[in-house]
């Protein structure tokens, strides 16, 4: 019974993440990801091209709650270990949706203070379930196995450096107030965002499909900085340094095999 309904979850789950961040698109009054991100003074916010990952992720994470539903993979012991894991970290990407859709934003943005915190364990639970499926791929075959970690690990990758993202409006207020430069404070958030990232591509032992989707968002905040006026240089050396940083991350050959 835990074995059917941990697979039903997955399954269904896996495509109502697209839909749920849809909604601002199809129902009228309900807020899309642009309608929170647009007016936003967050100097981090990459060029809107980046949110084009979200296609490849669903479509992967749609593959992966397929393959794993198979009546054979229901007592399989990676989809054991993982399923509970990312089906969680589905619903919280779909409590982000419906949050983000139909919070209010004045006077009071609930919407931007919610998705920011509910990113948080959704982050961490995607996490969880790409280092399990990192460390078991090779109990995986085919498709199986490229579906469900390159799936597992972009949208895994992406909640990484959104989370930090989410977060910036308020800690950025938080620390002006304090009399804290305004391009420092976001370059100590960019800090962070980097720290975690590396952590986590050696301990899952270089996983580059992790560290793209976390690449790819610094790519488009460089690319929206030099389009802008004024570009704020510090960011942008900052993000540039932070590629460099991560891509010699992947590189590094674990002494051990990572640890969960």
């Amino acid at each position: 019974m835990n074995d059917s309904l941990r697979q039903i979850s997955n399954v269904i789950l896996a495509p109502l993440m697209w839909i749920c961040s849809s909604l601002g698109f199809v129902i009228e009054g309900a807020n899309s990801p642009g309608d929170m991100s647009d007016p936003n003074t967050n100097l981090l916010t990459p060029f809107g091209a980046a949110f084009s990952i979200w296609l490849p992720i669903f479509l992967l994470c749609i593959a992966y709650g397929l393959v794993q539903a198979r009546p054979r993979n229901r007592e399989h012991g990676v989809f054991r270990r993982l399923g509970w894991w990312s089906a969680a970290g589905f619903a919280g990407v779909c409590l982000w949706g419906l949050v983000n859709a139909f919070a209010p934003m004045q006077p009071f943005n609930w919407a931007l203070l919610s998705t920011a915190i509910i990113f948080i364990p959704t982050m961490l639970l995607l996490v969880k379930a790409m280092l399990i499926v990192t460390t078991e791929k090779g109990n995986l075959k085919g498709f199986e196995k490229i579906v469900t970690w390159l799936g597992l690990s972009l949208i895994a990758g992406w909640c990484s450096i959104a989370v930090f993202l989410n977060w910036t409006t308020q800690t950025v207020t938080l620390m002006t107030n304090a009399g804290v430069d305004a391009q420092l404070s976001h370059t100590i958030i960019l800090a962070l965002a980097l720290i975690w990232g590396v952590f986590i591509i050696l301990k899952s032992g270089g996983n580059r499909a992790y560290a793209f989707p976390i690449i790819w968002g610094l790519v488009f905040i460089v690319i929206r900085r030099l389009n802008s006026d004024p570009s704020y240089t510090v960011i942008t050396v900052s993000a540039t340094i932070g590629i460099v940083v991560l891509i010699v991350a992947c590189l590094v050959k674990p002494k051990t095999k990572q640890i969960i």
